[in-house]
């Protein structure tokens, strides 16, 4: 009888195994094939200088050991923010580089910039969950602060990289539906959204520069993360920062999802000063897992200065309980930062969902 409980046990496990690697092989995504780099090795992609996230030997040891010090609090059923205004353009006669930019925070790393004319929206996501399955997996902890209904025309969209909390598919399939953007993704990520339907899609190198139109570039610049959706797929792509050069406006750096690296101060160097910086702050506990991918707040405030920026605002924070840091701690931690470093607070500003303001 013992014997047979034990064979029953034994053949679960194996189907359990055996449905989690057909899964981790569907949701995969395709591996990219190019010409060798120094940051591309024929097969994987790979930060400058040689920093390695933690592997999947070191997650068990993460998640059995988790110390939150503060919990996050129950779902912020919050009322989402005004529509946006359809455009956002440069008063005639305005100086060069001085245009008006609205910057409307809607949740996580997702950001809509408005500007001389232009709507772009950064790493859109709507999901519930960021998770292969709607069932399972990190749960938002509020609503997007603008409802997807309510967003203009986008005419440029940014993804940084394929992640599950910064590339919801589904958002990105209705949003190439309804708007037809020119989007914009790091080598590798095309193919996937092309086998979703998507077009108009251009993917790019770290210090490649592509025209939008006249006045615009897109610049595609390092950041120091990671990549992939399942279990087949680690590295397979590229992931990036952007920064837009705008000639009514200046220069716009969307950091995407990074460590902290000396990479940072090469991009300031580059482009700087920079009109604008949306700088993540949270998952940064703890920090001996989350360091080679994740910055934490008082990094941000130097990546603030490392780049150059003269208004950097917040992003990837409070929407998704993704590491052990709690639901206000990171917004807590920036302004001990800026505190410590005297900055002025404005200078650096945590956003709540949905909420706007205008650089002019």
């Amino acid at each position: 009888m013992v014997s047979k409980i034990l064979i029953i046990l034994g053949v679960a496990l194996l189907l359990v195994i055996l449905v989690m690697v057909v899964a981790g092989y569907i949701v995969s995504a395709p591996r990219y094939k190019g010409p060798v780099s120094d940051h591309f090795d024929g097969k994987e992609f790979r930060n400058l200088g040689g920093v390695q996230a933690k592997g999947l030997r070191e997650i068990p040891g993460w998640l059995l050991n988790r110390q939150r010090t503060q919990p996050w609090g129950t779902y912020h059923n919050n009322k989402p923010g005004p529509p946006p205004p359809a455009r956002v353009n440069s008063e005639i006669g305005q100086s060069l580089g001085t245009g008006p930019v609205r910057v409307t925070f809607i949740n996580h790393s997702t950001v809509l910039l408005q500007f001389d004319g232009l709507n772009v929206l950064t790493d859109p996501i709507y999901y519930e969950r960021t998770s292969p399955v709607q069932f399972a997996g990190p749960k938002r902890n509020s609503p997007p602060g603008i409802r997807f209904d309510d967003l203009p025309k986008i005419d440029i969209l940014l993804l940084s990289h394929n992640h599950w909390d910064h590339l919801d598919i589904g958002t990105v399939q209705k949003l190439c539906t309804r708007d037809q953007p020119r989007v914009f993704c790091p080598l590798g990520v095309k193919a996937f959204l092309e086998e979703r339907g998507c077009a108009n899609v251009t993917e790019m190198d770290w210090g490649q520069a592509i025209n939008y139109a006249d006045g615009t570039t897109i610049h595609c610049v390092p950041a120091q993360h990671f990549s992939g959706r399942g279990m087949f797929d680690r590295n397979a792509t590229l992931w990036a920062g952007y920064v837009i050069d705008n000639r009514a406006v200046g220069k716009l750096y969307f950091v995407g999802d990074t460590g902290y690296g000396p990479f940072l101060k090469g991009i300031g160097q580059q482009f700087g000063p920079l009109r604008l910086a949306l700088i993540p702050i949270g998952a940064y506990k703890p920090p001996s897992f989350m360091a080679p991918i994740h910055c934490s707040p008082a990094q941000a405030v130097q990546i603030h200065a490392d780049v150059q920026s003269k208004q950097s605002v917040a992003i990837h924070f409070g929407t998704f309980p993704l590491a052990d840091d709690g639901e206000t701690e990171p917004v807590d931690d920036l302004n001990k930062a800026l505190t410590e470093k005297g900055l002025p607070a404005n200078r650096f500003r945590a956003l709540k969902n949905g909420e706007s303001f205008v650089i002019n």
